[in-house]
């Protein structure tokens, strides 16, 4: 290519102090490493992380696969001539193939510089790894799931920086829990002049994101011009606690309920929080704010297209939301407002 890339979903892969180095004494307490043989693991409360609640098999990250360690899978699986066809893999050895020793690009900003110039990448946003996976872990304890991001965003300034030369852009992460915690921590980081938030889509904490009582939250974004990156996510959400009550008790087969639960949840949460944002008259009252969604792929977007602009009722079409009604139509806001990172094996130009 005769240009550069920005690229919207780079990653860091956190060190082992990321939550514990700048969190107080009860954060210590709360989160913390264990040993079990060779292995070691961390733990959230009384939770144990691994695969199951996080998505992550290996929270030390060293070793680590390969780059492109899933080509050559996913290539086979595209390609049906070759007869594969969902072949388990059970095999951590198959699925990630040979482990190396971690680079220090992927722990270092300035060993990151020499990767992405190799890449071709002008700039990057930068996404935890870890750091997306445990909020799940800490519904039951709200304050204590603000003092461990703050812990951790700390450490994310430190090791990395928010916007580092200008090229390493890396959205420090606020859980949308509880109203008041989350503006505190987004009035402290805007104040370190974050340029990004990462958040994880769906309900928060019970209520719409778009409930005037995030309205100080979405004030501050919208005067300081901060996008706001929903980005995907793995391990326990309220969707898989929701799916466990609602279809999950059998266990004759937990091959086919882990399929159905990724079916019917994995665009749950990114499709009903751009709706709700949508249909909450949010950017009628805050014009400046900006929605990105990352890693999380478009193929449900013509459905949200659909639900925004069929809601209300059958014949009026109104959208009336606290206090306010709609002017335009909603499909067209959430195109003005909101924008969608692709997966590349979908139809982008379609998308477009």
């Amino acid at each position: 290519m005769d240009y550069m890339f920005v690229d919207a979903d780079n990653h860091y892969y956190e060190a082992e102090d990321a939550f514990i180095r700048h969190g107080d004494e009860d954060v210590k307490r709360y989160v913390r490493w264990v040993s079990e043989g060779k292995r070691r693991y961390m733990v959230f409360g009384s939770t144990m992380i691994g695969l199951a609640n996080t998505a992550v098999p290996n929270p030390t990250f060293d070793p680590i696969a390969k780059p492109g360690a899933f080509h050559a899978r996913l290539k086979e699986l595209q390609d049906r001539t070759t007869g594969v066809t969902g072949l388990p893999l059970t095999d951590m050895h198959k699925a990630y193939g040979q482990l190396e020793h971690i680079p220090e690009g992927y722990r270092v900003n300035h060993a990151r510089i020499d990767m992405i110039d190799e890449q071709n990448v002008e700039k990057c946003l930068l996404f935890p790894t870890l750091g997306d996976c445990v909020e799940g872990l800490m519904h039951d304890n709200v304050p204590m799931a603000y003092k461990v991001f703050h812990a951790f965003n700390l450490w994310l300034e430190e090791d990395w920086g928010y916007a580092y030369r200008d090229r390493l852009y890396a959205p420090p992460y606020i859980p949308m829990l509880d109203p008041e915690l989350a503006a505190a921590e987004l009035e402290f980081l805007l104040q370190k002049g974050v340029k990004a938030i990462s958040l994880r889509p769906g309900p928060a904490n019970g209520r719409s994101p778009a409930d005037p009582s995030w309205d100080r939250f979405w004030s501050l974004m919208n005067e300081s011009g901060t996008l706001a990156a929903y980005h995907g996510y793995g391990g326990t959400t309220k969707y898989s606690e929701a799916f466990d009550r609602m279809w999950g008790q059998s266990h004759a087969d937990e091959g086919y309920n882990a399929a159905l639960g990724q079916a019917l949840t994995s665009d749950r949460g990114i499709l009903e929080t751009t709706v709700a944002l949508v249909l909450g008259n949010l950017f009628g009252r805050f014009p400046n704010v900006r929605i990105a969604s990352i890693e999380l792929g478009c193929a449900w977007t013509p459905y949200a297209l659909h639900m925004v602009d069929h809601a209300g009722s059958l014949l009026e079409r109104r959208i009336t939301a606290f206090g306010q009604t709609m002017q335009d139509l909603p499909s067209d806001v959430f195109k003005e407002h909101i924008y969608i990172s692709p997966f590349p094996e979908e139809d982008v130009v379609g998308l477009s």
